[in-house]
C-alpha cells in the first residue's frame, strides 16, 4: 500500500495488488472512505468491473449503490 496525492482519483489497485490511495481522502464523508477503501480492496480478487466485481462489492458493502 502507498500514498500518493491524484489529482483524479481517490484510490487505485494495481495488477501486482498495490493498493494506491489518495491522502486528501480522509477529508471525504466516513462513507466514502469506506466505499473507496472497500472498493479498491475487491480489485485485489476481481480486478475489472465485472458483474463478479460489482456482486463482490454487494457482498461486502451492500448498499454501496445507494
Amino acid at each position: 500500500m502507498r500514498l500518493l496525492a491524484m489529482k483524479t482519483q481517490w484510490g487505485s489497485c494495481s495488477p501486482r495488488g498495490t493498493l494506491t490511495m489518495n491522502p486528501h481522502l480522509v477529508k471525504a464523508p466516513r462513507e466514502c472512505i469506506d466505499y473507496v477503501l472497500l472498493h479498491e480492496l475487491c480489485h485485489l480478487a476481481e480486478h475489472n468491473h465485472s458483474d463478479r466485481f460489482y456482486r463482490l462489492m454487494g457482498q461486502v458493502m451492500p448498499r454501496w449503490d445507494g
